[in-house]
């Protein structure tokens, strides 16, 4: 684990990992019920959290001839930002952009926002992934558009099925920077 890895794992676990109270749950998008939750999007807004999360993908991309990196709104936004930043910071321009849950019905009626265009290699990040149904919505948006996904990363992978989801739909390339056991959070070996 790298230096900042390391750094962005204790801002993590301050800011965003909760464990329930007792007797109670959290409903996650996917629909499952917890005992704790990791809301990263209280680190991604955070100066230090941003500027380690930036620098935490670059190094975990940079070397996989990427023209843009995006996501799924609202949780990739702020990732994609502060990747987008440290790219320049690193002399390495890279677009940007983010997927709606749903065309606009306004403006420009655009399902993808940023600069992407077709034919891009294209890394699909995301703060969290349980099940993986989120990142997989943007990369059947970005495929649809025409470019290539490369590489899936998440920050934290809560092991439960996002992996087996995406080599499922071709994903070859999934990487996730730090799983629930480094929160402390015990998963049998056959679910991670």
């Amino acid at each position: 684990m790298t230096d900042a890895e390391q750094q962005l794992l204790e801002i993590l676990k301050k800011r965003s990992f909760r464990r329930a109270e007792p007797g109670k749950m959290f409903q996650l998008v996917s629909g499952e019920m917890s005992e704790y939750f990791i809301d990263g999007k209280m680190t991604a807004v955070s100066s230090e959290g941003a500027g380690l999360i930036g620098e935490v993908i670059y190094d975990r991309t940079k070397d996989a001839g990427l023209d843009a990196i995006g996501g799924l709104q609202v949780g990739a936004v702020p990732l994609t930002a502060a990747a987008v930043i440290s790219y320049q910071h690193h002399g390495r321009p890279i677009e940007g952009f983010w997927v709606r849950e749903e065309i606009k019905s306004h403006g420009t009626q655009k399902l993808i926002e940023g600069g992407l265009r077709k034919g891009m290699r294209v890394a699909v990040v995301d703060d969290v992934f349980t099940k993986g149904g989120s990142a997989l919505k943007a990369v059947e948006a970005v495929r649809a558009f025409g470019c290539e996904v490369v590489l899936v990363l998440g920050l934290v992978d809560r092991l439960r099925g996002a992996k087996e989801l995406f080599l499922r739909n071709g994903i070859t390339d999934y990487r996730a920077v730090f799983t629930i056991r480094n929160f402390g959070i015990d998963v049998p070996a056959d679910e991670g």
